[in-house]
């Protein structure tokens, strides 16, 4: 390990930099990362999203530093991995409902979520025309197992949110969905106990990883967050939760984390000190 080089973006404490690397001698240990926010900024749109500077060399580095790297996003699996666009990394999407392997091409969906995509397109097939029509700008996103609505491109979004979101919620109650709101977006999901936690926890335990460290911006990272702080108390894996901060960030995100990054522009050089600090 070494403290020669210089991150600008990442000065740690003393005990910040030491709970990092005691985290980080543990093997088998993982880097967990959220995608947008994370990765990368907000974007209008998901398609028009890009990820920050470096990050996909820093991430093809991270592959030998780490016995698992892995993006977690709301996006569907495969939509994560056609932004991030790092082989040999696992790509987790729809928030933990459906995942891509390091090296494959088939999109591994949890069994108990398939039989809900109906009611989402049922519920999708109803509120889409006139939710358009009502709101200009608004994009409907069909992700398979989950569908999002987002609002970025409305005029007055931020008013339009509560009104779209009430919608869905009478739209998808015979339905029996769970509807939930984040960065100016509204999603349908199925009614399971499944999220950014529940599925890095099935990682942690299925590749029996010691040590974990996740990245994240949004209020489905704090599961992650939650997760990580439970299994460090349990004694089961040494976890880090780091926040990203930015102006949508929630309130509430630096206090369920570890560390807080003080912007998106710090991420690049925290991921280059975690590999300046692994030994092999």
């Amino acid at each position: 390990m070494t403290d020669e080089q210089t991150f600008p973006l990442f000065t740690p404490t003393d005990g910040i930099r030491d709970r990092l690397r005691a985290v980080l001698a543990l093997h088998p240990r993982g880097l967990f990362s959220d995608v947008d926010g994370t990765l990368s900024a907000i974007a209008p749109t998901p398609a028009a999203a890009v990820l920050l500077p470096g990050i996909a060399d820093v991430l093809t580095q991270a592959r030998a530093s780490f016995d698992m790297v892995a993006a977690v996003s709301g996006r569907s699996a495969a939509d994560a991995r056609r932004l991030v666009g790092v082989p040999g990394i696992l790509y987790i999407g729809n928030h933990g409902l459906e995942y891509l392997n390091e090296d494959d091409v088939t999109i591994h969906v949890r069994p108990e979520a398939e039989p809900w995509v109906r009611a989402i397109n049922h519920v999708l097939a109803t509120v889409q025309s006139p939710l358009t029509e009502r709101y200009p700008g608004l994009m409907v996103e069909r992700k398979g197992v989950t569908a999002s609505i987002h609002l970025r491109g409305v005029e007055e979004p931020h008013q339009a949110e509560e009104a779209v979101y009430q919608a869905i919620v009478a739209a998808a109650s015979s339905e029996g969905l769970r509807v939930t709101q984040g960065k100016l977006v509204v999603e349908l999901r199925p009614p399971l106990d499944v999220d950014k936690g529940v599925s890095v926890e099935s990682f942690i335990q299925t590749r029996a990883l010691l040590s974990a460290i996740y990245l994240g911006d949004d209020q489905t990272d704090i599961d992650a967050f939650r997760t990580l702080r439970r299994l460090t108390a349990e004694g089961a894996c040494q976890g880090i939760a780091v926040a990203v901060s930015h102006s949508e960030a929630p309130a509430n995100l630096a206090a369920e984390a570890d560390i807080t990054l003080a912007s998106i522009e710090a991420v690049p050089d925290f991921l280059r000190w975690l590999l300046a600090n692994t030994s092999a």
